[in-house]
């Protein structure tokens, strides 16, 4: 079978999002943390909404689009659908994973916040003016930030 015969019997099988989903990235040979870390979700995520258990929010379709080069209505109601070549650039390289820095507020006013670096181990007090820069730096960076509350 031609690569066009094949493709026009995986597009008419296609009728859910997550099956059109599912569909594209065996197609591409990614595994589901490989199209996570593209699409910066976790791959629990991905199984979700290959199953249909949830639907990707509105930003994550808009990801989901632009990345299957594809219409939004197209991808969501799966009319004119097809099953896209893969990109002409690889999945994001699987780097070592870089852990997200956790802050804990104070108990009382007078103690500091305790930053918490994951990385390294570290742990700094912090007034809360220097933990709020901490939390602002690495948002920006596109870190994760967990705030853990007593």
């Amino acid at each position: 079978m031609k690569r066009a015969e094949i493709t026009s019997e995986i597009n008419s099988s296609l009728n859910t999002l997550g099956e059109r989903i599912k569909a594209v990235r065996t197609s591409w040979g990614w595994s589901q943390e490989e199209m996570a870390e593209t699409l910066r979700v976790d791959q629990a995520s991905i199984s979700f909404w290959e199953r249909d258990k949830i639907k990707p929010s509105g930003s994550a379709m808009v990801a989901l689009s632009a990345l299957f080069r594809t219409s939004l209505d197209s991808l969501e109601s799966g009319t004119s659908f097809v099953v896209p070549d893969p990109p002409s650039r690889p999945p994001l390289a699987k780097t070592e994973r870089e852990f997200p820095r956790s802050v804990s507020l104070p108990i009382s006013d007078s103690d500091p916040i305790v930053v918490v670096d994951l990385i390294d181990g570290t742990s700094k007090g912090k007034q809360l003016s220097e933990a709020m820069m901490v939390l602002v730096e690495s948002v920006k960076a596109g870190r994760r930030v967990w705030v853990v509350m007593e």
